[in-house]
This record gives C-alpha cells, sequence and structure tokens, in this order.
C-alpha cells in the first residue's frame, strides 16, 4: 500500500507520522477551516434558496460559521422553527443575527430552551424578537442558567406578565447568571429597598443586574461622597437608578456640558439632588435644552437646578405650549402674566382647558397648528 511519509522534529529528535493514501487524500480534500467542499457550498446556496438572502449575504453569512460542515442541521433548525410559529422573514432575521442558529441541536438545545420561553406564554413572533436582540441565551444551559434565571424572575415580579414583559425588551437577561441576579437582589434589599421599588428598578434597569455588587458599591460611595446623598435620603433611590444608567466618563462629560454654561460643581449637586434623571439624559439634549432654557429664556442654574424642565420634550411638550403663549399675547387675549414653568407641567388637558378650547373660535389656525405639532 502506498504510503506517504512525513518527517517531523519533536524534542529534538525525529518522529515518523505514516499516512495512508486514502487518509492523504481526504486530508488534502478539506479546506483550512476543515470544511469539505461539499459542506462550504451548501450553506450559501440554502441560505438563498430556502430563505432569500441575496448571494452576497449568504457567502458572508456561511463565512462565518465555516467550521461547521453539516449539511442536514441547517434545514433542521428552519423547519423546527417554522413549527414553532416563525415566518420565513423573521427566521432570516434571527440567522443574520445569530448565524450559529442554524448549526444549535434541535433535540438537545433549541426544543427544550424555546419551548420552555414558549410555557411562559411567549408566542413565535416574541421568540423570533428575544433572539434577534439577544441570542446568546440559547448558548447559555437550559437547567444550570435559563430555568433558574426565569425562576428568579418569577419570584421577584410574581407572575408570568411582568417577566414576559422584561424578557421580551431585553432578552440578554436570560444570559446572566442567576447567582448575580441574587447578589444584587440582597444587596438592594441591604441598601434599605423595598421590594417594590427593586422590581421597579428591575424593570427599567435590568442590565444593572449584570454588574458585581462592587460595582453599586462604587456608584454608592459617588453618591454619598461626590454628591451628599445619605441612604436614607427619600432621592437615595432614584440617584442609584440614575447613577447606574451611564458610566463614570460619560458622567464626567455631561457635568462638563453644564459647566460650559456657567453652572457651578455646586449648582450640579443641587440639581442632582432634586433631579438626578438628567443624567440619564445624552449629552445633546442636555446642551440643546440648556441653550433653549438659559439663552433663549433667560434661565439661572439656581432655577432650572431644582425644577423638572429637562423633562419635558422640547418639540412635543415645551415649544408648542411656548408658541400658544405668544400667539395669545401678540392677539392681547391674554392680560394676567402666566410662570412658563407651571404652564409646562401642566397636564394636556388642563393646558387645553385653560389656553386653547377657549379661544379655538377666535384663533383656529392655533388650536390646529398646536395639534399638528404635537402630531395628532
Amino acid at each position: 500500500m502506498f504510503a506517504q511519509t512525513f518527517m517531523r522534529r519533536c524534542n529534538g529528535g525525529c518522529r515518523e507520522v505514516l499516512f495512508s493514501s486514502s487518509i492523504f487524500r481526504a486530508t488534502y480534500s478539506t479546506n483550512a477551516a476543515g470544511t469539505s467542499p461539499a459542506a462550504t457550498k451548501f450553506l450559501p446556496e440554502y441560505l438563498t434558496n430556502s430563505l432569500g438572502f441575496s448571494r452576497q449575504e449568504s457567502a458572508s453569512l456561511a463565512a462565518k460559521v465555516s467550521r461547521f460542515a453539516s449539511t442536514t442541521k441547517p434545514k433542521l433548525v428552519v423547519d423546527f422553527l417554522k413549527k414553532m410559529g416563525l415566518d420565513s422573514t423573521q427566521i432570516r432575521k434571527c440567522v443574520s443575527r445569530f448565524p450559529k442558529l442554524l448549526y444549535i441541536d434541535v433535540d438537545k438545545t433549541l426544543n427544550p430552551k424555546l419551548q420552555c420561553l414558549q410555557e411562559l406564554g411567549l408566542s413565535g413572533s416574541d421568540l423570533s424578537g428575544m433572539i434577534e436582540k439577544g441570542p446568546k441565551f440559547l448558548e447559555r444551559g437550559l437547567d444550570s442558567n435559563l430555568k433558574p434565571t426565569l425562576d428568579f424572575l418569577k419570584q421577584v415580579f410574581g407572575n408570568n406578565e411582568d417577566v414576559r414583559a422584561i424578557i421580551k425588551i431585553y432578552p440578554w437577561i436570560l444570559s446572566t447568571t442567576c447567582q448575580a441576579m441574587q447578589q444584587n437582589f440582597s444587596y438592594f434589599q441591604k441598601l434599605g429597598f423595598s421590594n417594590e421599588k427593586i422590581k421597579w428598578f428591575i424593570a427599567r434597569r435590568p442590565n444593572a443586574l449584570q454588574f458585581p455588587p462592587e460595582w453599586f458599591e462604587e456608584r454608592v460611595n459617588m453618591l454619598e461622597k461626590d454628591f451628599s446623598i445619605p441612604r436614607n435620603s427619600p432621592m437615595f433611590f432614584y440617584g442609584i437608578y440614575a447613577i447606574t444608567s451611564i458610566s463614570k466618563s460619560s458622567m464626567d462629560k455631561k457635568m462638563a456640558v453644564f459647566r460650559s454654561f456657567g453652572w457651578s460643581d455646586s449648582d450640579i449637586v443641587t440639581m442632582f439632588h432634586h433631579q438626578p434623571f438628567y443624567f440619564t439624559l445624552s449629552e445633546a439634549n442636555i446642551r440643546k435644552k440648556l441653550d433653549y432654557f438659559m439663552n433663549q429664556l433667560g434661565y439661572k442654574p439656581d432655577f432650572l437646578s431644582t425644577r423638572s424642565l429637562f423633562t419635558y420634550s422640547l418639540e412635543k411638550r415645551v415649544l408648542p405650549r411656548v408658541n400658544v403663549l405668544n400667539t395669545l399675547k401678540e392677539k392681547k387675549l391674554v392680560v394676567k402674566t402666566h410662570c412658563l414653568y407651571s404652564i409646562i407641567c401642566l397636564t394636556e388637558l388642563k393646558f387645553e382647558k385653560m389656553f386653547l378650547l377657549p379661544y379655538k373660535d377666535v384663533v383656529p389656525d392655533m388650536y390646529e397648528s398646536y395639534k399638528r405639532r404635537l402630531g395628532r
């Protein structure tokens, strides 16, 4: 029998390695990734013919999973997803986001995990959205991670409806270890937060559950030392919510924006005591509102730092109402001087009752213009 002989250096010596001709041919008929040409050719064609990807898209996706050689798993996965209620468009989106999905074992992995979520009341379209947003949960253990995490969330929220709502919006939460969640929940309790407040926090900031307690301790120290908010303050909880929403560098950049408009560190601390949610706004949003309220309306830091003006949309709330007031003043229909802040804080119903409906027939264009600006 023909044999190909190779000599390898090994620890200063030689080692003879023999390959039979059949093994030699098989070895050199595969590509560098260890995938046969048939398997390499299969996936791009399958993605194009079965899921409607363009040839360029198919080639790009296939390249990301070139280490997998199976020509049967992709079809099994697609057929299974269709049985779960996903249509071709949804499957295409899932594969685009997570190409490895096509090579997950249906019986051992995909079916048990997705059925576990369906038992929670999630539909095929829900599952599609979850795979698109946070597919990593499919790579975590069913019994070691997925089930304990779901059990913990059910324990926290007390009902499946809230759990469904959370994981549909933040599916990557299922990739967080249950142990990390439990540690953070215990830490919140240690800080004196009620279960209701913790539920409120998790529902709005579930990504915080990924961080270790030490990460929270750093931010607690920042609140206490840099912003002088003690743990027994009613604003401490909301300060934690705000300060865990952003990185330290982002916090510094936003503080720099306030300083660029003449705010002192004392003004910023006062603002954080009253309106910690200001720090959850983007730098661009903060800069735009500072420019309007300070440069155009003339408000000072001591006024803005203790009012909730920044929580309202300029485009959908402030500017439309200012425009109404200016129109009424121009037509001398309003004699009494009103505080703009109190007007901005009015509910939509009260604002219409006080400043729109009484003048609807007198200034009909004003009413219609206001509604258009609000997109109604």
